[in-house]
């Protein structure tokens, strides 16, 4: 039974990373300029490295995690995944979506699901991750990398699929392996 869950698992990814394809919109920056991302190192150099451990996945680029007793939300820099319309916030934000990637509602809504069911299955609640980074974004979250079983998520979702690469202040590019939905 475990083998075959195991089986029905894998190819369910294997379907949903293959039956994917490129969006190939090109982004506009609507005049803001993007900025280097920083790289985990240079951020290790001024800010260190806390030992956490995963407490909740919001989405798929924020977790909340727990270093010593500070429960802290995390937003991984240098990426964004779409939204999974979880609630009220994330539908709206969800709306921004369709429109800057050219997709519809159903299909954002698809790969933020996907995006947070991937991120979760590589880091599941519970999990100790490093977290790199020193600086808060408007919301107060911690803009940081977060490394778990020495894998960066932030990087392993870009490389995937299933977040664009953002380079704050310009708009996020679109993840380009979401789910075909009509």
């Amino acid at each position: 039974m475990r083998v075959r869950s195991s089986v029905i698992a894998g190819l369910f990814l294997s379907t949903l990373l293959s039956c994917s394809a490129p969006i190939e919109k090109p982004q506009a920056t609507r005049g803001k300029q993007a900025t280097d991302i920083p790289s985990p190192a240079k951020l290790e150099a001024a800010y260190g490295r806390q030992s956490c451990k995963v407490q909740l996945w919001e989405d798929g680029d924020t977790p909340t995690v727990l270093c010593g007793t500070d429960e802290i939300v995390v937003r991984m820099i240098g990426m964004d995944t779409a939204e999974s319309g979880f609630d009220d916030n994330s539908r709206r934000r969800g709306k921004r979506q369709v429109d800057l990637w050219d997709m519809t509602l159903k299909q954002v809504f698809a790969c933020g699901k996907a995006a947070t069911h991937r991120v979760r299955a590589l880091c599941p609640v519970g999990s100790p991750v490093d977290v790199i980074g020193g600086e808060r974004d408007k919301y107060g979250r911690l803009l940081a990398y977060v490394i778990c079983r020495g894998i960066n998520l932030n990087q392993r979702l870009v490389k995937e699929g299933l977040a664009g690469r953002y380079a704050y202040p310009a708009p996020p590019e679109a993840p380009s392996a979401c789910p075909l939905l009509p």
